[in-house]
């Protein structure tokens, strides 16, 4: 498993499953998906790409969200989309800063 994430200003930081998995819990309770259904998404999207990170000792968090966002783009297109319209949103306000 990747011990360190790289994040958007190069600093490294402790990788950690259950921040990412909580990640696209989080997109999921966006798009209003059900509890029930918010597990079963969360494992269908976090195990190919928790595969791919134990494959590294370093992983950056710009791939990890690609890699998320191509699996739950399939799996849930709701969540996908919750997902990116929060990352448009977090740019707007740092573009503002």
């Amino acid at each position: 498993m990747a011990k360190w994430v790289i994040k958007r200003g190069g600093k490294k930081a402790p990788f950690s499953a259950a921040k990412f998995k909580h990640s696209i819990g989080a997109a999921c309770k966006d798009a209003h998906i059900p509890a029930k259904r918010t597990k079963t998404v969360v494992n269908k999207v976090s195990r190919p790409v928790l595969k791919f990170a134990a494959k590294r000792k370093t992983v950056a968090t710009a791939t990890l969200r690609k890699k998320a966002l191509a699996v739950l783009a399939k799996v849930e297109p709701k969540a996908a989309k919750a997902w990116r319209k929060h990352d448009q949103r977090r740019r707007a306000r740092r573009r503002r800063r």
